[in-house]
């Protein structure tokens, strides 16, 4: 009993403790696996869902059905699946976690710089807003949120081999060696931090001839590098998808999927556009971004050492360098960019160091001053994210509906959801022309064709995609098909626009598609709601 008081009294895990109380709270009402929401509408979400679910039948992700991140996403919302069939609720609680572990890094980190306890409590606690900014997070549920404090713990491991004279345990190369494992298996262009942090720290050690401790690095982050990818390895190999894997991942990403085709100079000019670009668009951003790499990179004490400065700023250039890396501006995502948000950390934690100097905040615990710094911290998350106007809180938002009811309305994912499990019918579902929007996840349905739902390419790109999408239709080999269409078009009507995904997810046309859908399959259910700004219907349809 004694044992258990002391750990219970020890500092960490008291910080811990109210962290995940103000992370549980905060995320309920910024993400929407939250279930503070109707349903998680993303259509990368439920893709990840619907491959994470076809895992879990057997069904292997590259070789049996078609999506390009990696395994990693796929087996964690597959073990979402197991915990509750139609829901994220898993996925809620790795949220809470990833939130928890940015602020207690940030609280780690701060603590370096902050010879009182308190203010690195506050920095701590005032740091979601970072983490939370519309709309770099928007639904939640994205490799870069997940990655964050990945990078959080590289950028700390920086700061201790700066105080530490390069020195320290193995275990940080074993457990940033594991995390590398995990980045490069579910969206390697998130690498670019550690890739240069060890090639720099490589080089170094190799130049000073420091052979014992190249060893150290090399071998250490190695067997961490093994132990989350040498499974990977023998599932592919025991499954004879290796190459499909290869082909998916790896090629159609980096042939297909990335927007630009120019060479490697050329593609580099370009990302460091957009990383200027991302920079120079809000205030916050360049005091942040500009100015506050400038002050961590110069001023005096921040960095103790010369080669430490140097490797944090060329760290952080790389991340954000690799994560746009092969992307033209106008085919950004502005959830890509979350990344960036790892190297504000450092000027913040200098910021607030600065501002609770001047305010003289307590040496010692004070309960109105953390009391106040989570209201305010509450109120930063609300400013700078308006999610929660999409939940429950708002009931019959556009989200949901468009029709003007008093009487409690579902979004058209469950309504279709519902009526295709009470008809008895087989659940065999296809997601023509769009993206994933969540019929399979509500409606329970497993995935029976390769390509189960459409993706942001152009049909040119690969016009497979959509042709075997036609073809599962014109056979009639599902029960139920669900497309979409604008508000007011009909399937008849919508002739789509440039031969790839649009505005709201809409797909690129129905209209040619409306004959052969018609004579194998009738309407059962239409329901209009809005998707990023645009008025969708979406449309059910029954085998005859």
């Amino acid at each position: 009993m004694e044992r258990i008081k002391l750990i219970l009294h020890r500092r960490n895990l008291q910080v811990l403790g109210l962290f995940t109380i103000v992370g549980a709270f905060i995320m309920t009402f910024c993400s929407y696996t939250s279930p503070a929401y109707y349903f998680d509408t993303s259509p990368d979400n439920n893709a990840f869902f619907t491959v994470g679910k076809a895992m879990m039948h057997g069904i292997v992700p590259y070789k049996d059905i078609f999506e390009q991140k990696g395994p990693f996403v796929y087996f964690l919302h597959g073990l979402a699946y197991l915990v509750s069939p139609r829901s994220f609720t898993l996925i809620f609680l790795y949220e809470i976690a990833t939130l928890v572990a940015a602020m207690f890094l940030v609280y780690q980190i701060a603590k370096v710089f902050n010879t009182r306890e308190l203010p690195a409590l506050l920095t701590g606690l005032l740091s979601p807003a970072l983490f939370l900014y519309h709309p770099y997070y928007d639904y939640g549920d994205t490799v870069e949120f997940f990655t964050l404090p990945f990078l959080l713990s590289l950028i700390y491991l920086i700061v201790l081999l700066d105080r530490r004279h390069l020195t320290v345990s193995h275990w940080w190369y074993v457990a940033q060696g594991a995390l590398v494992g995990v980045v490069f298996l579910s969206k390697y262009t998130l690498l670019g931090a550690w890739i240069v942090f060890y090639l720099v720290l490589m080089g170094y050690r190799l130049v000073k001839r420091q052979w014992r401790a190249l060893g150290q690095l090399v071998g250490w982050s190695a067997l961490g590098f093994a132990v989350t990818t040498v499974p990977w390895l023998i599932y592919f190999l025991a499954t004879k998808s290796l190459g499909a894997f290869v082909n998916v991942y790896i090629l159609f990403n980096t042939k297909v999927y990335l927007t630009s085709s120019v060479a490697f100079f050329a593609n580099l000019i370009q990302s460091m556009a957009l990383v200027s670009q991302f920079y120079l668009s809000n205030v916050l951003f360049f005091v942040l971004g500009v100015v506050g790499t400038l002050v961590v990179t110069f001023w005096p004490g921040v960095f103790q050492h010369n080669f430490t400065r140097g490797l944090y700023l060329l760290a952080t250039l790389g991340s954000d360098m690799l994560a746009l890396y092969g992307y033209q501006a106008g085919a950004v995502y502005q959830y890509y960019e979350l990344i960036y948000f790892a190297g504000f950390v450092l000027p913040f934690i200098l910021g607030c160091r600065l501002l609770f100097r001047r305010l003289s905040v307590p040496a010692g615990d004070d309960s109105f001053v953390v009391l106040a710094a989570l209201v305010i911290s509450w109120f930063l998350v609300l400013g700078v994210n308006n999610n929660v106007t999409n939940s429950k809180v708002f009931p019959n938002n556009e989200a949901i509906t468009e029709e003007n009811t008093s009487r409690p309305q579902q979004p058209a994912q469950v309504d279709f959801g519902n009526y295709m499990r009470a008809s008895g019918l087989p659940l065999t579902l296809l997601n023509y022309g769009s993206i994933d929007m969540g019929f399979y996840t509500a409606s329970g349905a497993v995935p029976t064709s390769y390509y189960f739902q459409n993706y942001n390419i152009a049909q040119s790109a690969d016009p497979q995609i959509l042709r075997s999408q036609v073809d599962q239709i014109r056979q009639h080999k599902v029960e139920w098909v669900v497309l979409n269409t604008p508000a007011g078009k009909t399937v008849r009507q919508w002739q789509g626009g440039s031969g790839r995904i649009t505005s709201g997810n809409l797909n690129p046309g129905t209209s040619k598609l409306a004959h052969v859908l018609y004579r194998n399959y009738v309407p059962v259910g239409r329901h209009t709601q809005v998707f990023e700004g645009v008025s969708v219907t979406y449309w059910l349809f029954e085998r005859k």
